[in-house]
């Protein structure tokens, strides 16, 4: 009998595993026509239910595909709003997916911010590691089909008066959509951790011949992608009109450049100590130079030597009647300081 039960155990773990989708077979499954909406500031509580703290724009989801049919990812576009939009996908320079054909996240490789989907709902998150392993509690938001989930009457009839229909009532009262009152109903700790568990099973599975195929024309195909910006950023670079640009701003560059040296000029500390400019009667902080270093100065305006003395724990500056500078005496050149 235990060996009996045992097998039967193992039976359907191996079913529940298989039955398993994919992220993109989740999302294929639920349709391009539906809606989902969102809900974020997400916290789970003890009997793995959530608690939501805002809404977010509803989106429509569409699986984005290769010519050859691989999926690579995916485009959530809002319904009405004109924000809230977001997408990700292979073919990019940093979207990767975790594994293949058995995909669970798909994420942003640089950001480590992805998403996952389980049945009818999409979750976005935070912090995916590079083994692809998402953590429920870095669930940022979570998208759910909008649909009838109105149960038949005679399940209403057995759950009469039980704690599901007590909670359905008081959820009825609240004011909020069908579909915020069904997420606060489901425990989400437990599909989150069975479905993580169940796909960490099947991508242990080896890789078919197809499945190298299918990686290959995926991986071809970033590359081609990017080949296809190298020539066309080459093609535009060869152009008269881009060598002209980049020449007019190489001299504009030189203009700037020479405009500046004109209206500076160089100090050099000769002095063996390190020294302080200043304008005529500053008591501001004026231009540190340590000795043997210089510094820039202001073409047209006159420097003078500033002595630094304490008072109350603070430094204070004064100018000196010590020129070093005379305005306009040395504009573009170097002006030596003993």
């Amino acid at each position: 009998m235990k060996k009996i039960i045992v097998t039967i155990a193992l039976i359907f773990a191996t079913t529940l595993t298989q039955a398993q989708k994919n992220f993109y077979e989740a999302l294929e499954a639920n349709g391009e026509t539906v809606t989902y909406e969102g809900f974020s500031g997400i916290s789970i509580k003890d009997d793995g239910t959530v608690d939501i703290v805002r809404g977010e724009p509803a989106v429509k989801i569409t699986v984005t595909k290769l010519v050859t049919g691989q999926p690579v990812g995916f485009e959530a576009k809002p319904v009405s709003a004109d924000y809230g939009g977001f997408s990700e996908t292979e073919i990019s320079d940093y979207g990767r997916v975790d594994s293949y054909p058995n995909v669970m996240t798909i994420k942003h490789d640089y950001t480590d911010d992805g998403y996952m989907a389980i049945d009818d709902m999409l979750f976005k998150i935070d912090d995916i590691s590079d083994k692809g392993v998402p953590k429920l509690e870095d669930v940022r938001a979570i998208y759910v089909v909008v649909k009838d989930r109105s149960e038949s009457k005679e399940n209403k009839g057995k759950k009469k008066g039980g704690f599901l229909n007590r909670m359905k009532s008081k959820l009825e009262s609240s004011g909020y959509s069908a579909t915020h009152k069904y997420i606060k109903t489901v425990n989400i700790k437990k599909i989150f951790n069975d479905y993580v568990t169940a796909m960490k099973a099947k991508q242990a599975n080896p890789l078919t011949s197809k499945d190298k195929a299918d990686i290959a024309i995926i991986k071809r195909s970033r590359e081609a992608g990017d080949e296809e910006i190298k020539r066309y950023n080459d093609s535009i670079k060869a152009t008269p009109e881009y060598i002209d640009l980049q020449r007019r701003i190489k001299q504009n560059e030189a203009n700037y450049q020479a405009s500046k040296t004109k209206n500076k000029v160089t100090l050099r500390n000769n002095s063996g100590r390190t020294i302080y400019v200043g304008k005529s009667g500053s008591r501001n902080p004026g231009t540190k130079i340590s000795s043997g270093g210089t510094a820039t100065w202001n073409c047209d305006t006159d420097g003078y030597l500033q002595t630094v003395t304490k008072s109350g724990g603070s430094n204070v500056y004064s100018s000196t009647k010590t020129k070093v500078y005379s305005a306009n005496s040395g504009c573009g050149s170097t002006i030596t300081i003993n």
